[in-house]
């Protein structure tokens, strides 16, 4: 595991700070953030997304439940596919 220095703003630190204090720690929250963000960006996948969050790849996706974003991405091309494929397979 390697350690990565973050500037961040000094009146965002102050916003931080002063927010009541949490169970969670403000190191689990920023890599949550992270990984949900590298995932919508599909920079990273729901493996290695649930790995930077600290959790397992169930737990992740009930994290991304009530934010309505899909664990899984159906595109139209892969709706093509499996069209072409049923066709094909009968």
């Amino acid at each position: 595991m390697q350690n990565i220095n973050l500037a961040i703003p000094d009146d965002i630190v102050y916003e931080i700070k002063s927010l009541p204090k949490q169970e969670t720690a403000i190191t689990d929250k920023l890599h949550l953030s992270l990984a949900i963000g590298m995932f919508v960006s599909r920079e990273i996948s729901l493996a290695k997304a649930a790995q930077l969050a600290n959790k397992n790849i169930f737990e992740f996706i009930n994290i991304l439940k009530p934010l309505d974003i899909p664990a899984v991405v159906y595109t139209d091309e892969m709706l093509d596919d499996d069209l072409h494929f049923a066709k094909e397979g009968r």
